[in-house]
């Protein structure tokens, strides 16, 4: 046996010791966890900053595209850059006019093209 196995003021020392480590590492841990947490919180607002930035960029070349795409800004440019111009009632065809300036091909040219 060893000779503070019968002394109760060693055996307290032991106890307070080991809580005292306790306590230490407790103390540790928590000062650990709690930064990572402090450093987690900190990456949650940068990345919600980041997405409302994103957001109002998007809302923005929404805007932009919506502009881009107004169909009267195309005719505008359709018109200017291209030339072009809405096609007028005198220049469509009906389809009677078609067939006389195009013909479609009788039955007979049909079977001397396949021989």
């Amino acid at each position: 046996m060893s000779r503070y196995a019968n002394d109760p003021s060693a055996s307290r020392r032991l106890v307070a010791f080991v809580l005292f480590i306790i306590g230490v590492t407790l103390t540790i841990s928590l000062f650990y966890v709690k930064t990572r947490a402090q450093t987690a919180k900190e990456h949650v607002i940068m990345l919600e900053r980041s997405i409302s930035e994103q957001e109002a960029a998007m809302t923005v070349l929404r805007a932009e595209l919506a502009v881009l795409e107004s169909p009267e800004r195309i005719a505008v440019l359709a018109k200017d850059v291209l030339s072009h111009a809405p096609i007028s009632v005198e220049q469509t065809l009906t389809p009677e006019e078609l067939i006389k300036l195009i013909p479609l091909r009788d039955n007979d040219a049909r079977e001397g093209e396949a021989k």
